[in-house]
C-alpha cells in the first residue's frame, strides 16, 4: 500500500498553502465577525480553481480526484485559518456542484456548473427541515407535478450559504410513500417564483458559519427539467451528496493540524514554575493525544477518498470518517484551549476560534449518534 502523495499532488498542495497564506489568512478573523459574504475572496478562490476543483473540466472545473480534493481541503484549512470560509466552500462545491456533476443530465450540467465553478453563482444544499434533521427521510416538503412544472412547498432550516446562494440542490416528497421512498431532488434557483429567502440565523459565533439561514417554498414553480436524476430516487442522490460532504470534513484535519502547531509552539514558550510547560508530562500527554487523533483522522479520511476514487461502496467508511474526524476535532479544540489556558478563551488567539465549528461538526451533516447507529446497523445486517 502506498500512503504517499504524487509529486503533482505535493506541488499542488504547496501552491494552495502559498495561496491560503497570502490571500486568505489575512483578515480571516475579521471576516468571521461579519455576516457579509466575502465576494472578493470568493472570486480569488474561483480564479485559483478551488470552487470547481472536483468538477469535470468540460464544465469549467479542474477534474480533480477525491484524494486531491481532500488534500486541498486539508491544506487550505490549515493555512487559511478560516473555518467559516471552509464551510461556505464545502456547501458550494461538494454538496451543490458535485451532485449536479454526478447526477445531472447534460443540459443541467451545461447550465449550472460553469457559473458555480466561476463563482458567479453561489451554491447551497437544502435538506434539513424544522422536523427532519437526523431523520432525513421525514421530509414534509412536497412537490406536485403540474404540466411542465413542479409546485414545491415546504421549509428548510440551518442551510449553509442560504442568505446569499443562487442555486439550491433540494429535496421534497413527490409521493406519499413512507421512509426513503418517493423523495425527489430538484435544482432550485433563488429567482424562481415562490422562492422565499428567510433571515440569516444568528449563531453563538460567526466561526460556525456566518451564512446559515432558512428558506421556504411557497407554491414555488420549478421547471420539470430541473428534476435532478429520476423522480422518487432522491434518497440515492442524498447519499451521493453526503458522500462528498464527508470528504469536505477534511477541512477539520487542517484545523486540527494548525491547532497542534500552535500548541507545540506555545508550550515551548509559556513558562510556569520556572520552566516551559512543554516539560510537564500532562501537557506532553495532551500534545500526544492531539497528534494521534490527527493521524487517525487523516487515515480514515484519505482511505474514504481513495475508496471514492476506486468506485468502492463507501457508506461504512464514510460513517467511520465523519464520526471520528469530527469528534477528534472537538477533542483537539478543547485540549488546545486547555493548553493555552486563559489565553485560549481570548478572541485574539486562533485556538479558541476552532471550538464552535468543531462542536457544530458533531451535529451537522449527521450527528455522532446517527453515525454510531448507521455503523451498528451495517455491522449487524
Amino acid at each position: 500500500m502506498d500512503f504517499d502523495f504524487t509529486d503533482e499532488q505535493k506541488d499542488f498542495a504547496k501552491s494552495i498553502q502559498e495561496f491560503a497564506e497570502k490571500e486568505i489568512a489575512p483578515g480571516a478573523r475579521e471576516r468571521e465577525q461579519t455576516a457579509e459574504f466575502p465576494r472578493n475572496i470568493w472570486k480569488k478562490m474561483a480564479e485559483f480553481g478551488l470552487l470547481g476543483l472536483p468538477v469535470p473540466e468540460e464544465y469549467g472545473g479542474s477534474g480533480a480526484d477525491a484524494v486531491t480534493t481532500t488534500l486541498a481541503n486539508e491544506v487550505f484549512a490549515r493555512h487559511s485559518r478560516d473555518m467559516d470560509l471552509m464551510i461556505k466552500w464545502g456547501s458550494h462545491t461538494m454538496i451543490c456542484a458535485m451532485p449536479i456533476a454526478v447526477l445531472g443530465n447534460e443540459e443541467q450540467k451545461q447550465r449550472y456548473l460553469p457559473g458555480l465553478c466561476e463563482g458567479t453563482h453561489i451554491g447551497a444544499f437544502a435538506l434539513t427541515e424544522p422536523e427532519a434533521g437526523s431523520d432525513a427521510t421525514a421530509l414534509r416538503s412536497r412537490a406536485v407535478r403540474e404540466g411542465d412544472v413542479y409546485i414545491l412547498n415546504g421549509n428548510k432550516m440551518y442551510i449553509s450559504n442560504a442568505p446569499h446562494a443562487d442555486v439550491f440542490v433540494t429535496f421534497a416528497k413527490t409521493t406519499d410513500e413512507a421512509g426513503n421512498e418517493g423523495i425527489s431532488t430538484f435544482i432550485v434557483e433563488s429567482g424562481f417564483q415562490g422562492f422565499v429567502r428567510g433571515k440569516p440565523l444568528e449563531l453563538y459565533t460567526p466561526s460556525v458559519g456566518s451564512d446559515v439561514g432558512e428558506i421556504a417554498f411557497d407554491d414555488c414553480r420549478v421547471p420539470a427539467e430541473n428534476l435532478l436524476g429520476v423522480e422518487g430516487q432522491g434518497f440515492y442522490a442524498m447519499l451521493t451528496s453526503l458522500g462528498w460532504e464527508r470528504l469536505a470534513f477534511a477541512g477539520f484535519l487542517g484545523g486540527m493540524a494548525s491547532n497542534l502547531d500552535d500548541c507545540i509552539a506555545y508550550s515551548k514558550e509559556r513558562q510556569a514554575f520556572g520552566k516551559p510547560i512543554s516539560k510537564f508530562q500532562l501537557i506532553q500527554a495532551k500534545l500526544a493525544d492531539m497528534a494521534v487523533d490527527l493521524e487517525a483522522a487523516r487515515l480514515l479520511t484519505y482511505k474514504l477518498a481513495w475508496m471514492f476514487d476506486t468506485d468502492q461502496v463507501i457508506h461504512l467508511q464514510a460513517a467511520f470518517a465523519k464520526l471520528f474526524t469530527t469528534e477528534a476535532a472537538l477533542r483537539n479544540a478543547l485540549e488546545g484551549i486547555q493548553i493555552f489556558g486563559g489565553y485560549g478563551c481570548m478572541t485574539d488567539e486562533n485556538i479558541g476560534r476552532s471550538l464552535w465549528p468543531a462542536k457544530a461538526s458533531v451535529i451537522g451533516g449527521g450527528t455522532s449518534e446517527i453515525q454510531r447507529l448507521t455503523i451498528a446497523r451495517m455491522l449487524l445486517r
